[in-house]
Order: structure tokens, then C-alpha cells, then sequence
């Protein structure tokens, strides 16, 4: 598919995703592989952790014995776990998600310029620029994400402080459904300022990608591309993220009703047992592990289409697509004349005259015939 095209509309975005996904889906399943893999065994690991843990807290006591000392262990380790998985597993996810992001951007690029590209060419590009994927990333989950709730957690907390000093003053109780209210709306409006933020900055990686920018500068520029087109990029995430929920049950309702089956006598014994639990969560892992193979590169083919149509749109990128393709792109500035110098000229070649010329035509005709002398005064022209 060339790369210079026309304004696309929203559906022909979309068809040309399903076109270039379709034609190249080994590829790029190839490329989401690794880092859904990864993504399954770091967080699936402490899923399956904490599963265990609270089941077990949720066993304890039954016999009637005193369980207290049980019940602390298994919350340290709980504790424990969660500041190993803030510390340890976010940032080695951002890393996973920031290379497959990287290298699905890159491998888009290419093949929608209809050059080949290979799995290894694209994550050598990843790694090679690691850090400014990392950043650009980084910058996306900070600015849309903890920034907002950090604000929203700081009203809330004012809010409560309020609430309490109204409720000393003896009408907290005429107020509280109107907190409960507040509460509610600052929950809305929390969602939706994540979602225009993250709207944003969302072909940020495109842009790094398509202009060779920095993280901070590729956030700067997909601000402005984005600016006209968020509507469609938001349409376009709730069509992929309907398609995820679907494909995520078809693979993960049949695994769950058929170990319901094998482990029924288990499960009618009024206990459910570890096992059935951790079976579940190996199957919606897997089901993850597919879901993410197929819907990522969707998402980076589509984004880095809008990015394209968004230069064509505001900068005319399809034109100069075609000159680069012409070779007009290459051809060299001319250097400026200095000031003061004027043109240059070659030299004047002699008029070639016979011995004779003189006796024939006069004396003019050798010094060169002046206008003067062609057209005498008083004569026309």
C-alpha cells in the first residue's frame, strides 16, 4: 500500500488496517509475541501469588483454632508482594510494552511505504532507541494517567476533610448525599481527563517513529497532529476494545466451563479447592496472552494511519511523498550570488571577419555595428 495518500475518513482507516494486518499478520504477530509473553509471565505470576494468598486467608479459621498468627504472615507476604510487584514488575512492563510498542510502530511505518521489514530489523530498531521509547511511554502513563489521579485523590481528600468538620458541626447528615454526588462526578470527570490526555499524546510513537524525535518533542508534535482527529482515534480504541472483550470470551468461557466439568466433584463438596482456582487464572492468562498477539498490532497500525493522515491533512504529506518518490526531493538548493558581485558572464566569442570585410561593407562592420549607425537620427526604426 503506498504511503502517499489522500484524507481518509474514519472507515477507510480502518479498512486499510484490516488490509495491512491481514497481509502481514505472521509478521506482526511475530512482533507482539515476545512481549505478550513476557507481559503473561510478570504479571500472571503475581496474579497467581495473590490469588493463592487470599484464598488461603479466606480458609483460615474454619477449623477453630486461632489462626491470628497465619492470618499476619499471609498479609506481609501479601505486603510484600504488592512493593515487589510496584517496584519490579511495573517498571520491567513498561520496558516489555515500550519495546513491542516500538517495534509494531517501526514495522508499520515500513510496510505501509510497501518495503519489507523483518521481526529482528524491528526490535534492532527498538533497542536502539530503548530509552526514548521508555520515555515517550513513561510520559504517556504520567501525564494521563498518575498526574490526574493524583489530583482527584488530592480533592478527595480535601473533600473528606470537609465533610468531617461539617459533620461536627452537626449537619453531616443533611450533606452527605450531596458529597456522594461530588464523589461520583469527580469520578466521571477523572475518566474522561484521562481519556482526552492519553487522546493527546497518542501517536506519539508514530511521530517518533515516522520524524526521528525525542520523547518529550514526539508528545509536543502528536498534541498538535492530533488536534481534530481524537474523536476518531477514541471511536476507533472502543472498536478494538469491544473486539478484545469478545475474543477474550470466546477463548476463556469454553476453557472455564470445561475445568467447571473435569473438577465438578470438587466444586459440590462446598469447599472449592486451590487448584480449581489457579486453573481459572492459568486460563484467562492464556486467553490474555492470545487477546494481546492479535489486538496490539492492531492498534499500531491503525495509529500510525491516523498519523499519516493527519500530516496530509495539516502539511500536505501525500505531496511530498510523491516528489520524494520522483527524485525532487534531491536535487540541491542553487547557491546564492553574493550581494555586490552581479551575474557572471562568459566571455564573448570574436566575430569571424574577412581580409576584404572593410572595403565591402564599410568600417562598422569590424568595430561592431553601433545603433547609431544602424538607425540614423531622424529615421524610424
Amino acid at each position: 500500500m503506498a504511503a502517499a495518500t489522500p484524507p481518509l475518513t474514519l472507515g477507510e482507516i480502518l479498512d486499510r488496517t484490516v488490509q495491512l494486518y491481514r497481509r502481514n499478520f505472521l509478521l506482526l504477530a511475530g512482533i507482539a509475541t515476545p512481549a505478550a509473553a513476557l507481559t503473561v509471565l510478570i504479571s500472571g505470576s503475581f496474579v497467581l501469588f495473590f490469588s493463592r494468598q487470599l484464598f488461603s486467608l479466606g480458609q483460615l479459621g474454619q477449623g477453630g483454632a486461632d489462626t491470628t498468627q497465619a492470618a499476619t504472615e499471609a498479609g506481609a507476604w501479601i505486603g510484600l508482594a504488592f512493593i515487589f510487584f510496584i517496584l519490579i514488575g511495573l517498571p520491567l512492563l513498561l520496558c516489555v510494552f515500550s519495546m513491542a510498542l516500538s517495534a509494531l510502530n517501526y514495522a508499520a511505518f515500513h510496510l505501509n511505504q510497501s518495503e519489507k521489514v523483518t521481526i529482528r530489523e524491528s526490535y534492532k530498531y527498538g533497542f536502539a532507541h530503548f530509552w526514548r521509547h521508555v520515555g515517550i511511554l513513561f510520559l504517556q502513563a504520567l501525564l494521563s494517567g498518575v498526574v490526574p489521579y493524583f489530583v482527584f485523590g488530592a480533592l478527595v481528600l480535601i473533600g473528606g476533610i470537609l465533610a468531617a468538620l461539617i459533620a461536627k458541626s452537626g449537619a453531616g447528615n443533611s450533606f452527605a448525599p450531596l458529597f456522594a454526588v461530588l464523589l461520583i462526578v469527580l469520578m466521571v470527570a477523572l475518566i474522561v481527563v484521562c481519556i482526552l490526555l492519553w487522546l493527546r499524546f497518542s501517536l506519539a510513537y508514530a511521530t517518533s517513529i515516522g520524524e526521528n524525535k525525542k520523547a518529550w518533542d514526539s508528545l509536543k508534535r502528536s498534541n498538535q497532529l492530533s488536534e481534530g482527529t481524537r474523536g476518531r482515534i477514541f471511536v476507533m480504541f472502543i472498536l478494538v476494545w469491544l473486539m478484545s472483550i469478545v475474543v477474550t470470551a470466546a477463548f476463556a468461557i469454553p476453557v472455564d466451563i470445561v475445568i467447571a466439568i473435569v473438577m465438578r466433584t470438587s466444586l459440590t463438596s462446598g469447599h472449592p479447592p486451590v487448584m480449581f482456582f489457579t486453573a481459572i487464572q492459568a486460563a484467562n492468562l492464556v486467553a490474555g496472552f492470545l487477546v494481546r498477539i492479535f489486538v496490539m498490532p492492531i492498534y499500531a497500525v491503525a495509529l500510525l494511519l491516523f498519523y499519516n493522515d493527519q500530516r496530509t491533512r495539516q502539511e500536505g504529506y501525500d505531496i511530498e511523498q510523491l516528489m520524494s518518490r520522483a527524485g525532487w526531493g534531491q536535487f540541491e538548493a542553487p547557491v546564492p550570488t553574493p550581494v555586490g558581485t552581479g551575474p557572471v558572464y562568459p566571455p564573448e566569442a570574436p566575430i569571424p571577419h574577412s581580409p576584404g570585410s572593410e572595403e565591402q561593407h564599410g568600417p562598422g562592420l569590424s568595430g561592431g555595428i553601433s545603433s547609431s549607425q544602424t538607425h540614423p537620427e531622424g529615421t524610424g526604426a
